[in-house]
């Protein structure tokens, strides 16, 4: 798989090859007030199926096993809540995930993990984004932004709100994202500079 890194922003950034030119135009004009809040975030090169940095084109498309609907997320939750009454995130806060990407169906062909993998060797290492400011899929913000520490779903993301009819890297084009996600913190609410703020009002959220 064509993996390059390219350093924008002071943010190392891991994207497919054919991805460059649109990565450039989205950190320097969309993203860029929201990679500013980190001054040295590495993305992993697993973690390319996550990220939305390359802000790849979108679609409805037919999907491995069946699809769902153009915007529809269906959502099972496997552990509740440590506290029910516990706050969800803000937009732009910082959260820590235990994920688990499948295709084709839960515990089927796993794409990517943060727990860790024997083959290859991978240690585990929980996956920090921020929420509602399109560092991650659309299926994840709006997943995520519903969710309290201490809680894990299984989720199913339609293609056009996860990769699109393009997909990438071993994801198909048009594949339904099978994915198990356990919200393990919430990050001090950030303090945000007034240009982040304008960027917030300007932008709907994913």
């Amino acid at each position: 798989r064509a993996v390059i890194g390219r350093r924008l922003c002071g943010v190392s950034v891991l994207v497919p090859a054919s991805q460059c030119a649109v990565l450039v135009a989205c950190c320097e004009c969309i993203m860029f007030p929201f990679l500013l809040l980190h001054s040295a975030v590495s993305l992993p090169a697993r973690r390319a199926v996550i990220g939305r940095a390359a802000s790849l084109a979108l679609g409805a498309g037919a999907g491995l096993a069946p699809a769902l609907a153009v915007s529809e997320i269906s959502e099972t939750v496997l552990v509740p809540p440590a506290d029910p009454a516990s706050p969800t995130p803000q937009r732009a806060q910082k959260v820590s995930v235990d994920y688990t990407l499948w295709i084709g169906g839960f515990d089927k062909k796993q794409i990517d993990s943060s727990k860790g993998s024997a083959f290859p060797p991978r240690l585990p290492a929980p996956f920090v984004f921020s929420v509602g400011v399109g560092e991650v899929i659309p299926g994840w913000d709006r997943t995520v932004k519903q969710m309290r520490a201490g809680e894990t779903r299984r989720v199913v993301v339609p293609a056009s709100l996860g990769y699109g009819e393009k997909g990438i890297g071993p994801i198909p084009g048009g594949a339904d994202l099978y994915f198990e996600i356990s919200l393990l913190e919430l990050k001090s609410p950030p303090k945000l500079t007034e240009q982040q703020l304008a960027w917030l009002s300007s932008h709907a959220e994913p």
